[in-house]
């Protein structure tokens, strides 16, 4: 099976418990979910970010840090 960018709306309506678009949007913005609204008035959720915010996403990739010793002549 092939995923999508976005997770579908039965995947929306599963996460939310919710069927109208206006209470699954409640319940993203309660949640503190990042989510936009799409051209038909109903949220659009990235499926890594969603898989991330479950716990069950790939891990990131480590950020740059800076070396502040070199800085210092160690």
């Amino acid at each position: 099976m092939e995923s999508t960018i976005f997770l579908t709306g039965e995947e929306i309506g599963t996460l939310t418990g919710f069927k109208t678009p206006a209470r699954q949007v409640e319940w993203l913005r309660t949640k503190g979910w990042r989510f936009e609204i799409n051209g038909n008035r109903r949220p659009i959720v990235a499926r890594k970010y969603a898989e991330k915010m479950l716990g069950c996403g790939a891990p990131e990739e480590s950020a740059y840090k800076p070396n502040f010793s070199a800085l210092q002549g160690m």
